[in-house]
């Protein structure tokens, strides 16, 4: 049920510039808008609801950013059933038509002091249409690249989907500083937040008018040529591939928390326990964020030539020997050891995403993979990315500064034994018979 394809036969064309760009820019929407709202939470908290507490108005603002991760398994069985039955390309078209309207609107709905109840309904909503939309975009992108690389680039090109994201956050992250920088508080506080939002629509638009000039996957053409395409792709996955799925699922622990931990949550951490002005924390993010753009391909075309097994395996391993001395070192209020520690997180989440994701692709059948992996990817990421800054800040608040590492032990444990079985030699699974 899980036969291995050779990889002179799973060879395809290479995309071009354009085609990475084109594919991967979605992902730069979907973090962008994460971004924000990890950034802007309390803002968002108190402008949708409401509490005598900033503390609890923040907590329920990302209570509701969980609920959006929750539906992303949701959004991967919707999205996965078309991308196995209808093409990778077009279920992109759909995805990011939701993510950019979706990003846009939170722009524009009145807060609860204008409309009352019906702000909140309004966003949760909204949230919970980026949470669906979001389960398909992330997980499509990535197998799109991976499946329309060569052999031998495929962990170079399908890295461009974690650049992509990268690449958002570090927008968030600027756009964020420059806010700042050209508006009072009260302006932030009253309708400035908004404008990141709004004016997403129109990058957008463009990227969605260029989805429409995507080909099809070479994979995905030979699948359907074959007569090789699944009717019910989500439950022949459930059915006859559930140790692939488990094995995407515990990949995820450690990469979704990682990242949220170090790079969504830092700058608050920083900000309101270690001491740093918030300009001065959203700096040194920036800095790293720009050196992952440039890192993660890196690490992708060293899993290409190594074996992204064992770069898997050295990624998790890194994690549970470096992460708590990373977290001692942050409470130094040192700037040089500061970044020192998040140096070397930002290395290792390198190496996490330019292998991970292709490691992920690799371990799924064909003719069910975009159903499995959006189901079993989102699902590892709206139970442990999702929850992460909530779960990050009740850990703080309730033990030390130092808890948010021994839960990261706990992801890379988890994801490091997965590691283990995943596929040799850089091999992809074929399609179920």
């Amino acid at each position: 049920m899980h036969n291995e394809r050779c990889p002179h036969q799973i060879k395809v064309y290479q995309l071009n510039k354009r085609e990475i760009l084109i594919s991967s820019i979605g992902n730069t929407i979907e973090w962008f808008d994460f971004g924000l709202f990890i950034f802007m939470a309390p803002i968002i908290g108190a402008k949708f609801f409401p509490q005598h507490s900033s503390t609890l108005s923040t907590i329920d603002a990302l209570i509701v950013f969980a609920v959006g991760f929750l539906c992303r398994p949701l959004g991967g069985i919707f999205f996965g059933y078309f991308g196995d039955t209808r093409g990778r390309a077009k279920t992109l078209r759909i995805s990011i038509i939701l993510i950019t309207l979706s990003t846009l609107l939170i722009g524009l709905i009145p807060s609860y002091e204008t409309a009352g109840i019906i702000a909140p309904i309004v966003f949760i909503s909204l949230r919970l249409i980026q949470g669906l939309s979001i389960g398909g975009e992330y997980s499509g992108v990535m197998i799109y690249l991976a499946e329309s690389a060569p052999h031998n680039k495929r962990g170079f090109i399908t890295s461009f989907a974690a650049t992509g994201a990268n690449l958002g956050f570090l927008l968030a992250t600027l756009s964020l500083m420059l806010l700042n920088l050209l508006f009072s508080a009260e302006e932030m506080n009253t309708w400035a937040w908004r404008l990141p939002f709004i004016l997403i629509g129109l990058p957008g638009s463009l990227i969605i008018y260029y989805r429409f000039k995507l080909s099809e996957t070479r994979v995905y053409s030979l699948l359907q040529k074959n007569h090789h395409l699944e009717p019910r792709p989500f439950l022949t996955a459930i059915r006859f591939a559930p140790y692939q799925l488990l094995k995407i699922f515990g990949l995820t622990c450690m990469s979704a928390t990682f990242y949220y931990v170090f790079f969504g949550f830092m700058p608050t951490y920083l900000e309101h326990y270690i001491g740093f002005l918030l300009k001065d924390a959203l700096t040194i993010q920036s800095c790293l964020l720009i050196a992952m753009l440039f890192l993660v391909p890196l690490a992708g075309m060293g899993g290409d030539y190594f074996s992204r097994k064992k770069m898997v395996i050295i990624t998790n391993l890194s994690v549970i020997v470096l992460v708590l001395p990373c977290f001692y070192l942050l409470q130094t209020n040192s700037l040089l050891l500061t970044l020192l520690a998040l140096s070397t997180a930002t290395i290792i989440s390198s190496l996490d995403q330019g292998n991970t994701l292709t490691a992920v692709v690799e371990n799924c059948p064909e003719n069910v993979r975009y159903s499995g992996i959006a189901f079993s990817y989102n699902l590892g990421m709206a139970l442990f990315g999702g929850t992460t800054p909530l779960v990050i800040t009740l850990l703080i608040e309730h033990t030390s500064l130092i808890a948010p590492a021994y839960y990261l032990i706990l992801m890379a444990i988890i994801s490091l034994i997965t590691a283990t079985t995943l596929v040799k030699n850089n091999h992809a699974l074929g399609p179920l018979p």
